[in-house]
């Protein structure tokens, strides 16, 4: 039935709009906003860019209009034009954090990550509970290497959204990165425990839980030789890694 979602949207757009594309004159800027968006959920982007340009002639500063032209403009691959648009978003509502979240995802396309992160920022100081923002945020603090900083912004959205399996998985994969397994092995179970579907978690869950065995089993063979104190020491630091 989701399907029929826009299928259903678009012809209910057709019938409303009384006129045919070649008669745009005749067209408000919602109607063509409203055709814009019908023709994304198709995919037809440059047709929907160029109803959003429509609603923007007509209307200057609709702000709704620029953010969805901003996103087909991203999905054309157009980041450069995109960034302008976003820019221009910002500047006419620069309370919306949906406009600055959607510039932090076109700087994050032209690989400009400080950029993006002070763009989410901006948008969480709007609103501090924009999980989407928090992981983007997170995404691209992984790009620059910065892993602590990575793991707390996933911490965040992980927070604001307690459903957000993904976020854990997100943060299961940093923590092996990194090379701290067990609370990779924390961050994969906990996202497990929200959405058991997620067999890519269970897999990775699975291969981290191995190199720990395997990583067990090969200080075992090198310690065979060892002093019992040793021994002792180790066993008590196997029994920490555990818990």
């Amino acid at each position: 039935m989701n399907r029929l979602v826009p299928l259903i949207t678009f012809f209910i757009i057709l019938i409303l709009v009384p006129t045919t594309f070649a008669e745009t004159d005749e067209m408000t800027a919602d109607e063509h906003y409203l055709m814009g968006n019908a023709l994304s959920s198709f995919g037809q982007y440059e047709n929907a860019t160029n109803e959003y340009r429509l609603a923007l002639k007509m209307r200057p500063g609709f702000s709704d209009a620029l953010n969805n032209l901003g996103i087909v403009l991203n999905r054309q691959g157009k980041y450069e034009e995109a960034l302008e648009v976003a820019d221009e978003a910002v500047r006419v509502t620069p309370q919306d954090a949906d406009a600055w979240y959607n510039r932090g995802v076109t700087l994050g396309k032209l690989a400009r990550y400080e950029e993006e992160v002070d763009s989410y920022r901006q948008a969480l100081s709007i609103r501090p509970n924009y999980s989407s923002a928090w992981e983007n945020m997170g995404a691209s603090y992984f790009d620059q290497g910065k892993f602590e900083e990575a793991i707390a912004a996933y911490l965040n959205a992980t927070t604001y959204d307690q459903n957000n399996a993904v976020g854990w998985y997100y943060i299961g994969t940093i923590y092996e990165k990194i090379g701290q397994n067990t609370q990779a092995i924390d961050a994969f179970e906990k996202a497990i425990s929200i959405d058991p579907n997620l067999t890519v978690v269970q897999s990775r869950l699975e291969t981290v839980k191995k190199n720990i065995t395997s990583s067990i089993g090969d200080h075992e063979k090198e310690s065979d030789n060892t002093t019992e104190n040793t021994s002792s020491e180790l066993f008590s630091g196997l029994l920490n890694i555990l818990k």
